[in-house]
């Protein structure tokens, strides 16, 4: 065969394979948008009927197919949160709060998980980071109510002088949940401290202070349930 053919078919065949090559990818990046796009219809389609498990399942699937998306771990973490998987809900906020420490969403996810997984202590950091962007009364006392349970009860007095002295706190509201968990209610922020404040004192035995302070928390909200539930407590330990 004379050199110039045998240049020629070797050109050929290269042509061949790049093309092979090219193709082959341009085919699996379609195969992958296809997905994609069907993942993104389907979370729709899930979040449309309520389908919480459906759509973290169509998060996950797109995560799978391309896992630098914080905007995909950020929607995940929301749907984990609300569907109380609370383990899981922090492990993908904070996969975005690696990328983005200051997303104030994700930092409310993580605290408020780790308060229901009954870890205050690795909330307390979280609500520590959001007091420094936003120092307002609902997250002082949700700081307050964290160091509670932790029983550092020096900084619990802390944070509720420090909510007693914000003007703010005469307006604001916090969610409480009574009844292990099974009732809410959204209550004046200083008659919450109160109630905090008489938790504390029945804790320590000191019934009298305790009595005082939940009567105050009703003075200031008489339709405070915890209180009044507080209240008919020491009354029957008074007995």
């Amino acid at each position: 065969m004379r050199p110039v053919m045998r240049s020629f078919l070797l050109l050929i065949i290269g042509l061949t394979s790049l093309f092979c090559t090219f193709s082959c990818k341009s085919s699996q990046e379609s195969h992958i948008r296809f997905e994609m796009e069907h993942d993104i219809k389907l979370y729709h389609q899930a979040i449309k009927y309520g389908d919480v498990g459906t759509a973290i399942a169509a998060m996950q699937s797109l995560l799978v197919w391309d896992s630098t998306k914080t905007n995909y771990y950020d929607t995940l973490s929301v749907l984990y949160y609300h569907s109380e998987n609370y383990t899981q809900a922090v492990q993908s906020a904070q996969v975005v709060l690696d990328k983005d420490p200051d997303d104030n969403k994700l930092l409310q996810i993580i605290s408020h998980s780790y308060q229901y997984l009954g870890r205050q202590d690795l909330a307390v950091p979280f609500y520590l980071r959001i007091a420094k962007k936003q120092p307002d009364p609902t997250v002082h006392y949700e700081i307050a109510a964290c160091y509670f349970y932790m029983r550092d009860f020096n900084n619990v007095k802390t944070y509720v002088d420090r909510i007693m002295s914000d003007k703010r706190s005469d307006t604001t509201k916090v969610n409480i949940s009574f009844n292990q968990g099974h009732d809410q209610q959204d209550v004046p922020v200083k008659a919450a401290c109160y109630n905090l404040l008489g938790t504390m004192s029945a804790n320590d035995h000191k019934n009298d202070e305790a009595m005082k302070d939940f009567n105050q928390a009703r003075a200031l909200f008489p339709g405070f349930e915890l209180a009044k539930q507080n209240i008919g407590f020491i009354k029957q330990l008074k007995k």
